[in-house]
């Protein structure tokens, strides 16, 4: 059965994995018509990545889910590293900027499917759902739409959008209807064993890891909030041809690596041979269709970045998608890959390189040193930043600040004049619309009004000060991590990103200082 008549919307998401989910959320909550479809029957159970990094957990602040996810995670969980049968170590290894005032959340280990409940859930209380069972078959585009046939139980339908996104994984069948190309190298020799199994009589507190030169690494990861292990050992480089992995070969690797007779695996839901990949689309957008998360790049899984950065990439763009949709220039959209696709090579370089080490030190037997590897400042997602790009007014290097334009807005805790009570920059922050901090130590910045979408909040270090959306840095937290030394207008995004930072040098100097393209997106956000 075949159905002709078109059905439409503002904006197809096409995958419901972290990646589609958090633009469902994203353009749900700013009002934009959307579907999102997958071809799947229903929600993945496979745990594949468990590390939600401290941007991505930003992110989902901003998106309401952050306590849900807090709740159904675990943070600092300890590694226990094992000589066989015999315990060697076990630490928690330090949580990468989390001395710093600015950074609110530490990583926090959640399997995929369960954090991919908590953002269904979200998009559910917004108003969206995920149409399972409905696979896309064609993609055809002209000026004005996009129209995608897609194909379910009930027969094939076309669907007619302004715009589509591709969100549907490495093997993006969208991404391959537009032309666009997936270059990268295949590391053959860096082959896992990977399931989620039950485990008997093994302590559910910290992960256990061996590391030989002989077996290469094991690892026994306890998913949280389940009953679940995941299961993850290196396949030897000699082996040319390894077996499927089946309950019996887990246990007899586990006997043969691990030696811990009275432990036993139980049970096994989810078995692959993981084959790393490392690759990157030669292009991000194709007319009215673009790609985001592993439809765009594919990463190794060291340092825990592949699903944190597809989160990125839809958090980067929903607020561009809804500010053209509602009038802004189309080439606002043109921003979304010059941003994130260079983020994307750097992620690539970054976890390919911590994959070589961590093999290095695995095959040196060197537990503790591979840990320490997979980790580090620009693992976090923090340290991301858009210095180049045309939505940033670049701020002259005469001007002194640690943070600049382009750069990620850190958080502070500051006061209600009114009631004392405890007010974080993220709270303000949080929403759809873009943010004007102006910081001074007794007296109101003068400033350019700007459009209406944008919130202005007065940031004073003066006690006596009072009014609405004005808070008291009492103990000098945001003037500190935004490096503030006179009086300053900073001009956030949507996306929490610093687009610009005007000093004040004169009083009859402007405050609102910045190019043309960040009014008009301001102007025009949903």
């Amino acid at each position: 059965m075949t159905t002709n008549d078109a059905a439409s919307t503002d904006v197809l998401i096409v995958g419901a994995g972290p990646t589609g989910l958090t633009l469902a959320c994203d353009l749900a909550r700013r009002g934009v018509g959307f579907r999102i479809v997958d071809r799947a029957e229903g929600p993945g159970t496979a745990s594949r990545a468990k590390t939600i990094q401290p941007r991505a957990l930003e992110v989902a602040d901003d998106l309401g889910v952050v306590d849900h996810v807090l709740r159904a995670g675990a943070v600092h969980v300890p590694t226990r590293h094992y000589d066989r049968d015999r315990v060697v170590s076990e630490a928690v290894e330090a949580a990468v900027g989390m001395a710093d005032p600015g950074v609110p959340y530490a990583p926090v280990w959640l399997s995929q499917p369960r954090f991919e409940q908590i953002l269904r859930d979200r998009l559910a209380q917004l108003g969206g759902t995920v149409e399972w069972g409905t696979a896309v078959t064609g993609v055809a585009q002209d000026g004005d739409a996009v129209e995608v046939t897609v194909r379910t139980a009930a027969g094939e339908q076309r669907v007619r959008a302004r715009y589509a996104v591709g969100c549907d994984g490495g093997r993006s069948l969208v991404r391959e209807l537009i032309g666009a190309r997936l270059e990268g190298v295949s590391y053959g020799d860096h082959r896992w064993w990977l399931g989620d199994v039950r485990i008997d009589g093994l302590d559910r507190h910290c992960q256990h890891l061996w590391m030989s030169p002989e077996h290469g690494i094991l690892s026994l990861f306890p998913l949280p909030g389940t009953d679940l292990w995941q299961f993850q050992a290196s396949i030897p480089a000699g082996d040319a041809d390894p077996v499927q992995p089946s309950l019996d070969l887990f246990r007899d690797l586990f006997a043969a690596r691990a030696g811990l007779p009275e432990v036993t695996i139980a049970d096994a839901s989810w078995l692959s041979l993981y084959k790393i990949n490392v690759c990157l689309a030669d292009r991000y957008r194709v007319g009215r269709v673009l790609l985001a998360g592993d439809a765009a790049h594919i990463h190794s899984p060291a340092g825990g970045q592949g699903m944190n950065t597809g989160i990125q990439d839809a958090y980067n763009l929903g607020w561009k998608l809804a500010a053209v949709l509602d009038g802004a220039g189309p080439g606002l959209l043109d921003t979304y890959e010059q941003e994130r696709r260079p983020v994307a090579r750097a992620v690539l370089d970054d976890s390919t390189s911590r994959l070589r080490a961590v093999t290095r030190a695995a095959a040196d037997g060197d537990g503790a040193s591979a840990q320490r590897g997979l980790t580090g400042d620009f693992t976090t997602g923090l340290t991301i930043a858009y210095p180049d790009s045309p939505l940033t007014h670049e701020l002259p290097r005469s001007v002194p600040a640690r943070v600049r334009p382009g750069d990620r807005a850190p958080d502070a805790v500051c006061h209600d004049p009114a009631s004392g009570d405890r007010i974080r920059l993220f709270d303000l922050l949080r929403g759809p619309h873009w943010t004007l901090l102006t910081f001074d130590r007794g007296h109101p910045v003068p400033h350019d009004a700007p459009a209406a979408p944008v919130r202005t909040v007065r940031v004073t270090t003066d006690p006596a000060a009072a009014g609405p959306d004005t808070v008291i840095d009492t103990d000098g937290d945001a003037h500190g991590v935004y490096d503030i030394h006179e009086d300053t207008a900073v001009l956030i995004r949507p996306d929490g990103y610093i687009a610009s930072r005007t000093p004040a040098r004169h009083p009859s100097e402007p405050m609102y200082s910045s190019p043309l393209i960040h009014l008009e997106a301001a102007r025009h956000q949903a």
